[in-house]
């Protein structure tokens, strides 16, 4: 279940999960040694945030680096900026957009390694309607988040003057008796989600989601006091991933039990539906984690002309591939 900024506010509490510490493949293991960091997530846990570090923990990756993870799922309650500025964790996850925006408000927070090359959040459409850009929402209802500040932009940049723009409740009942109306949506979920309706939909990409999405980061001032703990959980949760890759079957059973409301089917086709937008672009061209000048100019490009961010200086030391697994 990706992330929906817009679904019913639900309270969640924090859950600390502590996986790691098990013996791994190769045999028992004692943990005395182990230096012990948090992951705190995005969001609940689920294929997009937790599956390449389950993988690892499973697998016993940080074990072989010497590190104990313990899994932070999070919620309505704290952003993961927020725990990590707090000293709740040592390592989270969030978008690059939204790591610009915590840099903006003097929390120096560091992008090491995306696990999504590109979102998946998009507009669906009743297919056979006629659009194919975001100016042909006008004249429609369109359910998305309506004080936020991408819905803004979109409507000043594409003149949306004439759409009925209605908040977003997770729900896509009201649109699917609607085929004239337009809904925010995850391409890892919702297309399917909206067939088992009966509803076959089309996609208009939303121009907003240009982020690095998943971004693992820490502080600053870890990566200054302690570069060898990051470069070991950068790249044993590289590793993660890369089998997460090869084996979703495999993974998704052992997420599950922390993805309480899906079941392992349900996982399977959320991480089938994930690999396009993991192994895309530089992750295949390159490496997994790989990011660039160019894509991080467009991120902060875009913040600046939302109004997000005011300080173009904010992206400077923003993001390293420094700590990313020799190639």
């Amino acid at each position: 279940m990706q992330r929906n900024s817009t679904a019913p506010l639900i309270a969640v509490g924090v859950i600390a999960i502590a996986l790691a510490g098990c013996a791994g493949p190769s045999g028992e293991s004692s943990t005395d040694e182990l230096e012990k960091v948090t992951i705190a997530l995005d969001w609940l846990a689920q294929p997009s945030n937790a599956g390449g570090i389950v993988a690892a923990q499973e697998l016993g990756y940080y074990e072989d680096a010497g590190v104990e993870v313990a899994i932070q799922a999070g919620g309505t309650e704290a952003t993961s900026v927020k725990v990590v500025a707090g000293g709740g964790a040592q390592f989270g996850e969030e978008t690059s957009g939204q790591i610009l925006q915590a840099r903006s408000q003097g929390i120096d927070v560091v992008c090491l390694m995306p696990t999504l090359q590109k979102g998946p959040a998009a507009y669906l459409f009743h297919k056979g309607q006629d659009i194919t850009s975001p100016a042909d929402l006008n004249g429609r209802t369109v359910y998305t988040q309506v004080s936020s500040p991408g819905w803004e932009w979109t409507v000043e940049k594409y003149g949306l003057t004439d759409v009925n723009a209605v908040q977003f409740t997770g729900s896509y009942a009201a649109f699917v008796l609607d085929e004239t109306a337009v809904a925010q949506g995850y391409l890892t979920n919702a297309p399917a989600q909206l067939a088992a309706q009966g509803v076959e939909v089309g996609i208009l990409d939303n121009p907003t989601n240009i982020d690095y999405s998943t971004c693992l980061f820490t502080t600053q001032k870890l990566i200054d006091e302690n570069p060898e703990l990051v470069r070991s959980v950068v790249e044993a949760t590289a590793k993660g991933w890369e089998y997460f890759g090869d084996n979703i079957e495999q993974v998704a059973e052992w997420l599950q039990p922390l993805a309480e409301d899906q079941s392992v089917e349900d996982l399977v086709a959320e991480s089938e539906a994930l690999v396009p937008f993991i192994w895309t672009g530089d992750a295949t061209d390159v490496q997994f984690g790989w990011q660039t000048q160019e894509r991080w100019d467009a991120t902060l490009q875009l913040a600046l002309d939302m109004k997000i961010i005011t300080d173009p200086s904010v992206a400077d030391g923003a993001w390293t591939t420094e700590f990313l697994p020799a190639r």
